[in-house]
């Protein structure tokens, strides 16, 4: 009984390891060669160029901050690449977050919010682009600053997910 406790242990050890080392081969000259880093900001709406603070903010709800009362991660930000941070002005801006998970070896999220002035909404759209074949995967709470949500308008998240093809 303990020898198969020792050889499925092995077996596992064993199995991850080729698990990173074939991830590793898909990243550097196969399935993933080629693929675009991480998208840090977005398009639409989304204000490029801002460093949230924390930045580990996790979170699996959806998430509308548009006051500091509803900012429960205490964010602050920095329009200066993180030399300076500042509270966030709820007068002028937003943010928002969607967690959305990848699968394989790595991914990267195309993020845009859109503003649908007919149907009084903002659309968040989060695609989700994974590489590879491995079992790793993660996820992103996808945070992003837009400019104040004008009020009566909702907001709709979206997430889809693809994989890249070269």
């Amino acid at each position: 009984m303990n020898n198969t406790k020792y050889f499925l242990i092995y077996v596992i050890l064993t199995f991850i390891f080729f698990s990173l080392i074939s991830c590793q081969k898909l990243i550097d000259g196969g399935h993933c060669k080629n693929m675009p880093q991480q998208i840090d900001g977005g398009t639409g709406e989304i204000i490029n160029n801002v460093l949230f603070k924390p930045t580990l903010s996790y979170s699996k709800e959806e998430q509308i901050i548009t006051s500091d009362s509803l900012n429960i991660f205490g964010f602050v930000v920095s329009f200066d690449n993180g030399e300076t941070y500042n509270p966030v002005d709820f007068s002028q801006y937003s943010i928002l977050g969607k967690y959305a998970a990848w699968d394989g070896c790595m991914a990267f999220f195309d993020r845009n919010v859109t503003k649908d002035a007919k149907k009084k909404k903002y659309i968040y759209t989060i695609r989700t682009i994974s590489c590879g074949n491995c079992m790793l995967g993660g996820g992103s709470s996808n945070w992003v600053l837009i400019p104040k949500i004008e009020d009566g308008f909702a907001v709709e998240f979206v997430v889809e997910h693809t994989w890249w093809k070269r």
